[in-house]
């Protein structure tokens, strides 16, 4: 084993971006182009411990998978929004990401982990008025498949939906949100090494349903931040 404890470094980075801001009608265009750079970014690395243990009378290798200061990184890329909003009561959302990451670096023991991917992701926010008042709210988002010298990772899919009524002359509010309607957020990765191949599935969380009753007391309502989101891109309480 050649590592022994996690003994991370900061990493210090600075960034440039140019947008531009476009307003015609009922639609409002977003778009930059940017640039930053990292020094002793970390980045996650595994390798086989040398070590094995015993599992139904099968000896099976320990392998372990740590952060280490890695090295420089450069990350380019371009991203836009574009709202659209027809009437009072529906409002759409886009938002498009497109970057390439590249990492130089070697490990202490002289493994070369240095690579160049390019990856996306893109985002759809809707909110619309259903009859009687209820706000209907949906989030489809989708990230990218991404590589680095040791993993490739599949692209994930996601589906949130929400719902709310304001009652009581609006000094309450009544929400349903379903998160990951499809039960489709899962980060499936394959991991290559000189010593080993590995596969793996990870879900952060299955899909859940949350039904919540909120009462303000001596609060306007556009002080509060009702469930659901506004539009924006991280505003959806799943």
């Amino acid at each position: 084993m050649f590592f022994k404890e996690i003994d991370l470094d900061p990493s210090y980075s600075g960034q440039v971006d140019l947008g531009y801001v476009k307003r015609f009608g009922k639609f409002t265009f977003n778009t930059s182009a940017y640039y930053s750079q990292a020094t002793d970014g970390f980045s996650f690395v595994s390798f086989d411990t040398g070590t094995t243990v015993n599992v139904n009378g099968q000896d099976l290798a320990v392998i372990n998978r740590t952060p280490i200061n890695l090295a420089n990184e450069d990350r380019f890329g371009f991203e836009f929004t574009l709202g659209y909003r027809p009437t009072k009561k529906w409002n759409v959302n886009a938002n498009f990401n497109f970057f390439e990451n590249k990492t130089e670096g070697v490990t202490p023991n002289g493994l070369d982990l240095s690579n160049t991917n390019t990856s996306w992701f893109a985002r759809v926010n809707n909110k619309y008025t259903l009859p009687g008042n209820i706000d209907w709210q949906t989030r489809l988002s989708y990230r990218g498949p991404s590589a680095d010298a040791q993993n490739e990772r599949d692209g994930i899919f996601s589906t949130d939906l929400a719902f709310s009524k304001d009652l009581f002359k609006d000094k309450a509010s009544l929400a349903l949100n379903v998160s990951d309607l499809f039960n489709s957020r899962k980060r499936t990765q394959t991991t290559t090494t000189p010593t080993f191949y590995s596969e793996s599935e990870f879900q952060w969380r299955e899909r859940s349903f949350n039904l919540s009753f909120t009462y303000r007391f001596n609060q306007k309502k556009k002080q509060e931040r009702r469930g659901g989101y506004d539009g924006g891109d991280d505003g959806f309480e799943g």
